[in-house]
């Protein structure tokens, strides 16, 4: 997420706890106080086979043959136009990039099975963006819930109308009983949570029903006093009871489950007292009860505390702040990009690094993976928030520019 915004710029923090659900109204919900002091979080086409050349007899035969069709030419591969509504923008080719909505400072996206897009903002509220005539902009925006404070996660639990909110030190569970696009009920699910210069962050469920979310380090580099700081936790839907299931990551801002393996992967944004060009921020594949070597160890097993740490599977710019993602399953993007990994890459109010959608294409390699790295976007905007949608688009949010693009393949 952001890291080490500039004075006059709002922060973002990271963070999280446990604690039985107590029922709320949503005049009621209340939300943890603001830190006095606010520290941004570290945030091929195959070629055509050729055309074969028509064998005809030697000789003319006395019968009359059957006419020859003559093949047709071997189709050369055509990328379809493409429509580039955001300024400064650069995508691979045959892409598009149009604005779905207008909205301030987006932080996390989810779409629910009706096709309904929620995103959280830095103001504190819960939007709602339906695209009722299918022309790839929102044409209703309603405000869900309002009055969380910093709110950076949010995703439905499946088969249920549940909506899930990560906000500073909570997990908080809104419904819309009546299908007017607005939250009638709010419940916290799970309170007190580790917060401080960063926070719990976006939220998911993994096919086995838990939820799962990162929660960012109470510091730059310390050892912790609460051992949920730093890690990733699982939560019983049921319950609300958590665990750790992975340590050692600063700022995990979020985390995607393998669609045909179910395995997990993990953004994370490294310490910041080495300097601007150290360490990189980094994609971990997340196994049960796995370190990842945070505060003394990072890049590829540099530092004083690596012994017994799984290094990073692939690897971002230092200070670029490698925060989204999400694996693609649509099926309108061509089929080398089914179930690629994109990274909403955010970017540095400090330096200047590249900033856009990253694509990552997996390997298997022994009980772990392999990864390249190239770019599907690229644009002077701060990316936060990345979800695929029905639709098989992707949608990203631009938290410096206010705003929702959609990423489609032809126009």
């Amino acid at each position: 997420m952001p890291r080490r915004a500039l004075p006059w710029l709002p922060v973002l923090f990271l963070v999280a706890c446990n604690r039985s659900a107590v029922s709320l109204t949503p005049a009621t919900l209340d939300t943890l106080a603001t830190p006095a002091t606010q520290v941004a979080a570290s945030i091929g086409t195959a070629a055509p086979a050729p055309t074969t050349t028509p064998q005809f007899p030697a000789a003319i035969p006395t019968e009359t043959p059957a006419p020859t069709n003559t093949p047709n030419p071997t189709a050369t591969p055509t990328i379809p136009p493409a429509v580039v509504e955001v300024a400064g923008a650069t995508l691979a080719s045959g892409f598009s990039m149009t604005r779905y909505a207008d909205m301030y400072r987006p932080t996390g996206l989810a779409f629910d099975a009706a096709g309904r897009l929620y995103a959280t903002s830095f103001d504190g509220t819960i939007h709602v963006f339906v695209d009722s005539d299918g022309d790839g902009r929102a044409d209703v925006d309603s405000i869900f819930f309002a009055g969380f404070n910093i709110p950076l996660g949010v995703t439905v639990r499946p088969n249920t109308v549940d909506v899930y909110v990560s906000s500073f030190g909570k997990i908080s569970i809104l419904r819309d009983r009546d299908g007017d696009l607005v939250a009638e009920e709010a419940v916290n699910f799970v309170r007190d949570l580790p917060a401080d210069l960063h926070q719990n962050d976006n939220l998911k469920f993994g096919p086995d029903g838990w939820l799962y979310m990162g929660i960012g380090s109470t510091c730059d580099a310390c050892v912790e006093a609460d051992a949920r700081s730093g890690t990733i936790m699982r939560f019983d839907p049921a319950s609300g009871a958590g665990e750790v299931y992975a340590t050692g990551m600063r700022n995990p801002y979020d985390l995607a489950f393998h669609p045909l393996t179910g395995d997990l992967f993990a953004t994370d944004n490294g310490r910041d007292d080495l300097g601007l060009d150290t360490p990189l921020e980094e994609l971990n594949h997340i196994v049960q009860g796995g370190d990842y070597g945070w505060p003394d160890c990072w890049d590829d097993l540099a530092g004083i505390g690596c012994a017994g740490t799984r290094p990073a599977i692939a690897f971002f710019e230092p200070r670029s702040s490698a925060n989204s993602l999400d694996f693609y399953t649509g099926g309108h993007f061509p089929a080398e990009y089914q179930y690629n990994l994109f990274v909403a890459v955010f970017g540095s109010f400090l330096k200047d690094v590249t900033r856009g959608v990253a694509r990552v294409e997996l390997s298997p390699a022994g009980d772990s993976y392999t990864a390249q790295i190239s770019w599907l976007a690229r644009w002077p905007g701060m990316p936060l928030g990345l979800i695929t949608g029905p639709d098989g688009a992707l949608y990203v949010g631009d938290y410096i520019n206010g705003g929702i693009y959609r990423i489609s393949y032809g126009s």
